[in-house]
Parts: structure tokens; sequence; C-alpha cells
């Protein structure tokens, strides 16, 4: 019995509003992939196509930056702990070839063209910057002259080499060598210089800054030659800037939710806006071959069309906080997967194309999601239920419920909601009933009939209710757990309910009888459980990280799943009895092919 990962729907770039995103871009074994940081992983994946990604999950804190190498063979990453692996990017075992301490907290990195030499930049105690040999770790010059953090810098990819860089303090730096060597400053920009980047053929480079201004300089001896124009000009923070691979034109990204391309003497040639929301503002940009990626303050993608600037090619979406909630659609075979901040994100799994929802979003986290004939059900911590239309995938204003709920589940006409202090029933897409309990339900569920509810209780209690037309009766209550019971569901045929507990426990019942007990393989809190369309099988989801699928028929056999999402599994769905989704703290959804044998 086993399980191989089909799929990984991979996440977006972690971004912070008010800050730059860097990501990277280059080769490997002659693709181009991009690469950026979210949570403690780092992610690259095909510049064309999403499902081609995988993770890397060897730091412990939270990573930064990442780069490829010019060589394509490494990638140097850097976490919030100040640490840097380069690691072997080619090979199966990703190999790591340096592990370095550094400064405290590293916001840029930049490779020499040689792939022999590295330097960073960020916040530090004594420096704010270190330049080193990428096999020993052994320092290769001095990084010095800034009285606050380093925001950016960048090597040239030309000899003779040189170092520019840029930070909080406004000043431009200028670095020759090896071993590199502090030689001037300049002082034209009046804010935070937030990124710096050579030209590909060394001939300029370029700072922009939050005071909405961008300077040229020469590549041989750092002086000023040229500014971007007033014409066109940014009207927010620039944020980032990325050279075309003809070294003739660059890109830029602004706070004002524009993209603007201009030429090497800084004339404006193009301007690509997006929308009127405050996630449009655009944090960071790319340029990979002939691609022109765009980041918002969301994490999303969008690739750039230079012939039809109004219109993108394409737009990649995906969740850079933790993911809540999952559901699939069978009817339309999409899934849905929704985070901590209440985003929503359509996926088609056999392509990785995603698209999100408009209208008035929640906002808070959403706790769980159903589906049920054509519309989706979401429930949050803004204490509303939205019935939301899968055609329109327009959120309507929602349903007040009056208290916070913790579960849903439909049937019929009806959608059951857990929530504190009562058991919710709606039908027609209207609350027919409040029903007041004396404890705390934390999951719900009701028989695929409509006819019979059951909650699981914080007092570890299952309380089993008839449903006559919206009216509650309770029918019996089930004893057994000794946790928390945080996860219920009526098996698709309606004989079984199985549930899970916070004390790692799952249980399988049989009206009032326990079918299995003694599953405890799990070594945290279980999060969540799923029924196949076979109803002999079940999976959960725990805080370690893990996912089990179990057999009633055969309650010995089990297929284990220990590290399917780093950090706790959130969610899982069944897309079928042989494939599983699942989903949780690393941001990512994954797909699962079950093997029972």
């Amino acid at each position: 019995m086993s399980a191989k990962l089909i799929n990984l729907y991979a996440p977006a770039p972690r971004t912070e509003r008010g800050k730059p995103i860097f990501i990277g871009g280059g080769h490997i074994k002659n693709v181009k992939k991009i690469i950026y940081c979210v949570g403690k992983a780092v992610i690259i994946r095909d510049l064309v196509n999403p499902l081609e990604c995988w993770t890397y999950n060897e730091h412990k804190s939270d990573t930064s930056v990442a780069r490829l190498s010019p060589s394509g063979y490494y990638v140097a990453s850097a976490d919030n702990s100040g640490k840097v692996l380069i690691w072997d990017c080619v090979g199966d075992d990703k190999v790591i070839k340096l592990d370095k301490a550094t400064i405290a907290n590293i916001y840029d990195m930049a490779w020499s063209d040689d792939s022999k030499r590295l330097v960073v930049g960020g916040k530090g105690n004594e420096k704010q910057g270190e330049a080193f040999f990428t096999d020993s770790g052994a320092s290769v010059g001095e990084i010095s002259g800034h009285s606050a953090p380093i925001t950016s810098v960048d090597v040239k990819q030309t000899r003779p080499y040189r170092v520019a860089t840029g930070s909080e303090d406004f000043k431009n730096n200028w670095f020759e060598g090896p071993p590199f060597k502090y030689k001037k400053t300049n002082l034209e920009h009046t804010r935070y210089i937030n990124c710096v980047r050579f030209a590909p053929d060394g001939s300029k480079y370029i700072t922009v800054s939050s005071d909405k201004k961008g300077f040229f300089y020469d590549g041989k001896t750092g002086d000023k030659v040229g500014e971007l124009s007033a014409e066109g000009a940014h009207s927010g923070s620039i944020y980032c800037a990325s050279w075309l691979s003809d070294s003739q034109a660059v890109l830029t990204s602004s706070v004002d939710k524009t993209c603007k391309l201009w030429d090497h003497e800084g004339k404006l040639l193009q301007t690509f806006k997006f929308g009127n929301d405050m996630n449009d503002q655009q944090l960071g940009c790319l340029v990979v071959g002939d691609e022109l990626l765009s980041i918002n303050l969301l994490g999303t993608i969008t690739y750039l069309d230079r012939l039809n600037p109004d219109v993108p090619k394409r737009v990649v979406l995906g969740h850079n906080k933790l993911i809540t909630a999952i559901a699939y659609d069978q009817a339309s075979d999409r899934i849905y997967t929704s985070d901590f901040a209440g985003y929503i994100i359509e996926w088609n799994p056999s392509t990785g194309a995603n698209s999100t929802f408009t209208g008035p979003a929640h906002t808070n986290q959403i706790q769980k999601m159903k589906v049920l004939g054509g519309k989706l059900l979401s429930i949050s911590f803004d204490d509303t239920i939205k019935i939301t239309s899968l055609d329109s995938k327009e959120y309507n204003e929602g349903i007040a419920l009056g208290s916070q709920p913790s579960g849903v589940d439909a049937a019929g006409d009806f959608i059951v909601v857990s929530a504190v202090g009562n058991i919710i029933i709606l039908k027609g897409g209207q609350i027919v009933n409040k029903h007041a309990v004396n404890y705390v339900p934390l999951s719900i569920a009701i028989s695929p009939d409509g006819t019979e509810i059951a909650v699981g209780g914080k007092d570890t209690k299952i309380y089993v209710y008839d449903n006559n037309d919206g009216k509650l009766a309770q029918k019996r209550i089930l004893e057994g757990h000794r946790g928390e019971v945080t996860c219920i569901q009526y098996s698709p045929d309606g004989a079984y309910i199985g549930s899970g507990d916070s004390n790692r426990e799952v249980l399988v019942w049989k009206g009032e009888n326990k079918v299995v007990s003694g599953w405890v393989f799990h070594t945290a809190r279980i999060q969540d459980l799923t029924w196949a369309p076979d109803s002999q099988h079940l999976a959960t989801g725990s805080v370690d990280s893990a996912v089990y699928v179990w057999n009633v028929a055969n309650p010995d056999s089990r297929v284990a799943i220990k590290l399917a999402n780093t950090g706790g599994v959130r969610g899982v769905a069944f897309m079928n009895t042989n494939t599983l989704l699942s989903a949780g703290q690393d941001c990512c959804l994954k797909s699962w092919a079950l093997n029972y044998q």
C-alpha cells in the first residue's frame, strides 16, 4: 500500500506590503525556470508549465530570497536566521554544497557569472553585506559603507567584476574587485533604494527607489549617466527593476499599480496598467528570456504582453498563506482551496490553470468549504456563510450567522453549520433554524439523505439529531473519543460516520456502535477527514504533516503519507477512490495516486 505524488500546485511568492519582492530566473538543464520563496520553502517552477514544479524544504526558518546560479547547477537560498544554503538543483538528492551563517536577515543576493562567488545584502548586527566563495564560504572582499540595511545588491556579469548596492540610508555604493572593496557612494535618491540591477551586458546598472525615481550608472565606473524620464513617470514608489536580455530596455514595477518599460536612456516605451484594488500594487518584476513577469501584493504572477499591454498573456495565482480548507467538485472536475486571508482559488487539476472569484470576499480566515449543486459554500471567521455560484464565481454579501462557525456540510435542500452556541440550519439559502446547544460544536455532518445530523463537540462527544424539515430532535450521543471531536463526516452511502479528534484517534461508527477503533497512528491533532466514493476508505490529515488513508473493511491496512504538507495538513478531499488531494501549512495543494494493494 502506497501513495505517489501526481501534481504539486505551487504556492505564490510570499509578499509583504511596502517591501519589494525579488524572484529569480534562469535555466536548469536548458529549461527556463523561476525561483522564489514562501514560508520555509524554496519553489522552483517551469516558466511555461505550472505543473512542472517542486519545493526545497531544508531550511528551518522562513526563507527570504533564492537565486539560480548562472551555470544552472546550483541554487543559493537564504532564510531569516541568516543562513545561506548552496545546493545542487540538478541531482535528485539536492546535496548541500555550502551551509554558511552570515548577516542576520538577507534581503537580496547575486552570483558572479562564473558561479564561484556570492554577494548578499540585508540587515546585520555589525555589517549589512558580505561577499564569499561559494565552495568554501571564505571571504572575497568587504561590503561596507552603509549605515542602514542593504535592500538590494547585484554583481556585474561581465569582467571586470563590480558590485552595486542600494540601502535604506538612501545610498548607492560601488565596489570594485575581487576581492571587492568600497570605492564610492552615489547620493541621487532621497528615499529608500529598493532595487539595483546591472544590464546583462554590464554596460549600465539602474537603481529605483521609493522617491519614484530611477537612475542609470555606468557599468565600469559607477558614474551617473542618466535617469528615467519625468514624462510618464511612476506616481508611486518603484519597487523593482529587471533588464531585457538585449540590455536595451528595462522593466520597472510600482506601488502605483503599473509596470513600465523604458529604453536604456530612460525614455518610456510602454505602460502596463493593472486594477484599482490595493492588491494590484506591483511589488516585483522579472525578465526571463522573452517573458516579462510582474508580481502583485497577493503574489500573483502576471505574464505581460508587449503586443497587447492591456491584456496579460497569462495570470498565475497561488496561495502564500496557509491553506485552511479544500473542496472538490466532481461535476466540473475543479478543485477549490481557501487560505488564512479568506482568498479562494479554483484549479483545473489537469493543467494547473487557475482563477479566483469576484465581488465582496470573506474578510477573515475561511474555516471550511463544501460544494453542493453547482454552488460553493464557505464559512469564515467573519461570522458569515457565502453561497457562491460556480458558474459566475461572483461572491454575494453573505449571510450573517451571528456567531463564529466551525464546520459546514450540505445535502439535498439543507445546509448545516456548527457555530458557537448553535447548530444553524439553512434551506433555500435562508436560515430556518438556530438550534441552541449547551456544548461547544467543533464539527458537523449531514447524512446524504438529509435526515440526520451529527455534531462533534469540544466535550469529546458526538451528538446525533433527527432533521425534520430543519427542526432538530436529539437522537443519540456517541461516546468514545478522548479528545475534542475536530472533524466528522458521513460515508457517501450513509452507512457510517467517520470522526477524528484532537487526541489523534480516528473512529468509525455504524448507528450506535463503533465499527473501528484504535486508529491512533497520527502523532498530533487531526484537522480534517473525508470519505472516498466507495464508502470503504477514508482519509485524515493532521498537524503532524501526515495523511493516512484507512480501510473499514480491513482495519489493519492503511496508506501513510508522512510529509504530505510540511508544517501540517489542513484539508483532504478525494477526487475519486484512488486519487486524494491534500493542502495545508506549506501553502501547497497536492494530488496523490493511491495504491491499496
